[in-house]
């Protein structure tokens, strides 16, 4: 047992991961999981103070953490972040692309700058994210992009037909860098995840007929449980290492067994 936890403390040894959405949530747990496996982490968010605590977390941690303000939907600030990057390490081994919303919206209730808004948070700025880092893999002939998709790629729920659009966009996206950049040795995959313990899931979660329709003995949900950041941040970091080195185009889900 101890070679193993040898083997996962030292999985990203001399690898630089850029985590775009870290200051939250799955980002965050990812971020963190990558520095406490030795990767060198560059956190990437729009929530400077959020962003600034999860640093100090891994600092704490003994971690290698850098941070940089960017909003993902704005080309001359991914740019410009992608660049810094670089400058300070000379390449990009893992793009971990997390940033995202979900304001959840009737359909006929549902306006174009909600629209507009979570398009492109979720899809361009993992278009614009994707695009600035593949032209450093490509050079390089290696990389690792995850994606972070959802349940909701593949089921579209009622109210969300924006995020249900984004995230079967986020999929479709990554499903083609694989096709398109395999050639390169670049490897493209996305994560699934279903309900997730998190801020932004947390008025939903604590809803009775939500816990009884999902939860139950009966529920959607044949595990019986949420998930949690780990479970999603667990298989993200497999999809990055060399144990998925032959696994790409791919949308790994983490939901319990709800789309079984």
């Amino acid at each position: 047992m101890s070679d193993a936890n040898g083997y996962y403390r030292q999985r990203f040894k001399d690898q630089v991961a850029v985590v775009v959405g870290a200051a939250h949530g799955i980002g965050k747990a990812i971020a963190k999981r990558l520095g406490r496996e030795s990767a060198t982490v560059v956190l990437i968010d729009i929530d400077k103070e959020g962003m600034e605590a999860v640093g100090r977390e891994m600092q704490s941690d003994g971690s290698n953490a850098q941070l940089l303000y960017c909003d993902v939907c704005e080309s001359a600030d991914v740019s410009t972040a992608i660049q810094q990057v670089i400058s300070w390490h000379g390449r990009i081994d893992i793009l971990m692309q997390i940033a995202g919303i979900c304001p959840p919206m009737p359909f006929l209730q549902l306006d174009e700058a909600t629209w507009d808004r979570t398009i492109n948070t979720n899809l361009r700025g993992a278009f614009l994210v994707s695009k600035a880092v593949l032209t450093h893999m490509v050079a390089r002939r290696r990389g690792k992009l995850v994606f972070m998709a959802s349940t909701n790629s593949w089921d579209g729920e009622a109210e969300l037909a924006h995020y249900n659009a984004s995230k079967s966009g986020v999929f479709l996206l990554a499903k083609t860098i694989a096709r398109e950049f395999g050639r390169y040795g670049v490897n493209s995959n996305a994560v699934g995840p279903g309900f997730i313990k998190t801020r932004l899931s947390a008025p939903i979660l604590e809803d009775p007929f939500f816990q009884a329709k999902y939860t139950s003995e009966n529920g959607v949900i044949p595990l019986g449980r949420l998930g949690t950041t780990d479970d999603v941040a667990a298989a993200a970091l497999f999809l990055a290492s060399e144990e998925a080195a032959y696994i790409s185009g791919t949308l790994l889900f983490v939901d319990g067994g709800q789309l079984a």
